[in-house]
């Protein structure tokens, strides 16, 4: 049965019209709605055909564009939706290329192109030629980044459901991708290689005074990274790395963090992996290089799009290398807290990575007398002159005092142990009756 039959036989009236009449007015019915259902056809699929450039897709096509003018619509998408790649917005007229978590409540981002070279608002575009190359373009022209080198054979880029950004040959295989070169943070199945590092982004979205990567003993490790310094610490360098449970000199250099929480490293002794507290499949997870120096392991709450930290590798704060900047000290009251060692104040207020400047000149012309404050359980780690063992206090007291360049110096009593420091960096308060007491060397009028 026809539906205009059927329209004809459901109607009350029909129950008074003959059957001929029922015939003729089904064909004018059919008639009638001919062209209308055209229409409407016609309609339905053009709107059809805008939605679908309107949706996100996963893949840009060679010849193709993303435009930062339409970066709340102009984005690529996972196809299962978990993450989102696009021109992403860090302040006023400033972009990076990115990826993010699409449901984090803050649209977390997970890797950028161009984290230390923002992108104008205006014509600025990401751009895959018809050649297989892949640039980043400023509004000026500027090539500010190009993802690896010249490719050939490029079928074209594609946003996967891991939130690895690729560059997919026509014979199906990966030649670049992203996960080759991440910027703050680890995705489940991402491979933490020797040439691979992590670098905070700062709250001014640039990158960060950290690194976390393979050392020169192949020890996966956290640095503190400024041009005075570069120091290890973590694992903990006041103890050998078997004590911290690690093996050096491992060939494989593989690190890789799972779906189920558990981030796993060649160079970790018998195997044992970074656990999540709350370990197990169905959780979206990121491994992230803080601003503070700390890495830590996130999970997101699919409910409200919130992260909650799962693991931390450092449970000590104040532990992390140069939290305070050059000069300042970090000590718990309760949480960690920084402050400027005497004879020092704070050189950006409201930014302590930048530390502390000397409000007195330590002199070598011997005009103004000097004299030393005692710091207890407190220590400035690093910068040391020289190790001095089984000296007397005195003795370690008169080698600061007669060098110029000596900012104070360091005696364990325990082990009669001295350290004459040229700078101060990571300065630590701790909490425990420490044996480490520091000895700044100020002007006597100061003292």
């Amino acid at each position: 049965m026809g539906d205009t039959e059927a329209l004809c036989m459901h109607s009350p009236r029909n129950l008074w019209y003959t059957s001929s009449t029922c015939a003729a007015i089904a064909e004018t019915i059919s008639a009638t709605m001919a062209p209308t259902l055209s229409l409407l056809l016609a309609t339905t699929s053009i709107a059809l055909l805008l939605f679908s450039r309107a949706v996100a897709h996963d893949a840009l096509s060679l010849g193709s564009s993303l435009a930062v003018e339409a970066f709340q619509t102009d984005v690529l998408q996972s196809p299962d939706g978990t993450f989102s790649c696009g021109f992403y917005s860090i302040y006023t007229n400033a972009f990076t290329f990115s990826i993010w978590y699409s449901k984090a409540a803050d649209k977390t981002v997970v890797w950028s192109a161009n984290r230390d070279r923002p992108v104008h608002v205006k014509r600025s575009v990401l751009t895959l030629q018809r050649d297989g190359n892949m640039f980043l373009i400023d509004y000026d022209g500027t090539i500010v980044w190009q993802a690896g080198g010249n490719f050939t054979n490029v079928q074209h880029a594609q946003l996967l459901n891991t939130g690895n950004f690729i560059l997919k040959a026509t014979n199906g295989k990966t030649i670049w991708q992203s996960f080759d070169s991440p910027t703050d943070t680890i995705l489940p199945t991402q491979h933490f290689t020797a040439s691979t590092k992590l670098v905070p982004t700062t709250r001014s979205h640039d990158s960060g005074n950290y690194i976390f990567r393979f050392s020169d003993l192949s020890v996966l490790s956290l640095i503190y990274d400024i041009p005075e310094v570069s120091d290890i610490y973590w694992p903990d360098p006041d103890q050998t790395l078997y004590e911290d449970n690690r093996n050096q000199y491992n060939n494989t250099r593989l690190g890789i963090l799972d779906s189920n929480g558990s981030f796993g490293s060649s160079d970790f002794a018998d195997g044992q992996p970074l656990v999540a507290c709350d370990a197990g499949p169905g959780i979206k997870r990121r491994l992230t290089l803080d601003p503070d120096g700390n890495l830590r392991l996130y999970s997101l709450n699919d409910l409200d799009g919130s992260w909650s930290v799962s693991m931390a590798a450092m449970s000590q704060p104040c532990n992390v290398h140069g939290l305070c900047g050059p000069n300042g000290i970090c000590h718990y009251s309760p949480k960690p807290t920084c402050s400027c060692a005497p004879g020092y104040v704070m050189s950006n207020p409201g930014n302590w990575t930048e530390g502390c400047s000397a409000i007195v000149n330590i002199t070598c012309d011997h005009q103004e007398p000097m004299k030393f404050v005692k710091l207890k359980h407190t220590d400035f780690w690093g910068s040391d002159q020289k190790h001095l063992l089984s000296v007397s206090f005195y003795y370690c007291r008169n080698i600061c005092m007669n060098d110029c360049t000596c900012k104070g110096f360091q005696y364990q009593e325990d082990t009669s142990s001295c350290y004459p420091k040229a700078s101060l960096f990571s300065g630590r308060t701790y909490p425990t009756n420490d044996a480490r007491t520091i000895y700044l060397k100020l002007p006597a009028r100061r003292a």
